[in-house]
């Protein structure tokens, strides 16, 4: 009898345990975790990108763009990270913000206020904030001409299209600047080729003759003309 008693708990103890992971289980497989999961997880994201390292929080703009949140609320928490110290954040933000492509009021001054703002030559930023206008297409129209006055004043770098982007929000005002683009690489290139036929022809010349020509090193390390004025 004794011995009966003491085991007698320890079943017990087994019997509650297996019970207890019986009901969690099904728990687990009752509850719509799936429904649950959609509703903490705009707000986990967007404590993330409130409070999270610089990494998590470029993650979080990207993944809040795509989420089903309510779009005018993810807009408010996204606009800060413009100003962020963090580069890449930035980057991201505009990226996001140009995916959701809505709030233009608040949006577009923002990111032409994130382009004026950059400091670094080499920084991408001014090219996915260029990039996120452009999603705006014509709802971005009313601020063309603050886009034109940064191109005529040579605000981008080589590597940008803002003459695209204008295009995409206001084509009437870039087509006579795309035609003067295009007219000036078609010049650009004619005078290269032209450069580069001389060249040829005083070589062959030097060649026939073994006597070089006037000026030739002179124009042979001419520079070219720039297709990309």
């Amino acid at each position: 009898m004794k011995l009966f008693k003491l085991k007698r708990p320890c079943w017990l103890g087994w019997r509650f345990l297996i019970s207890l992971l019986l009901v969690i289980a099904l728990l687990a497989f009752s509850v719509p975790w799936r429904r649950v999961w959609q509703r903490v997880k705009v707000p986990v994201l967007v404590q993330c990108f409130r409070h999270g390292p610089a990494a998590t929080r470029r993650y979080a703009a990207i993944f809040l763009a795509f989420s089903d949140g309510d779009k005018k609320m993810i807009v408010s928490v996204l606009l800060p990270g413009l100003k962020d110290k963090d580069e890449g954040v930035r980057e991201m933000t505009a990226i996001a913000l140009g995916d959701i492509h809505q709030e233009p009021e608040q949006v577009v001054p923002a990111l032409f206020a994130c382009i004026d703002a950059e400091t670094n030559p080499a920084s991408l930023v001014p090219n996915y904030a260029l990039g996120a206008i452009g999603h705006f297409s014509t709802n971005a129209r009313p601020w063309s001409p603050i886009l034109m006055g940064m191109i005529e004043s040579n605000r981008f770098h080589y590597w940008l299209n803002p003459l695209g982007v204008l295009n995409s929000i206001d084509p009437e005002v870039v087509k006579p600047l795309l035609e003067k683009r295009d007219a000036d690489y078609s010049n650009g290139v004619k005078q290269a080729q032209a450069h580069f036929d001389e060249v040829a022809r005083r070589r062959a010349l030097f060649l026939r003759t073994n006597v070089p020509p006037a000026n030739s090193a002179a124009l042979t390390n001419a520079p070219l003309a720039d297709p990309h004025p």
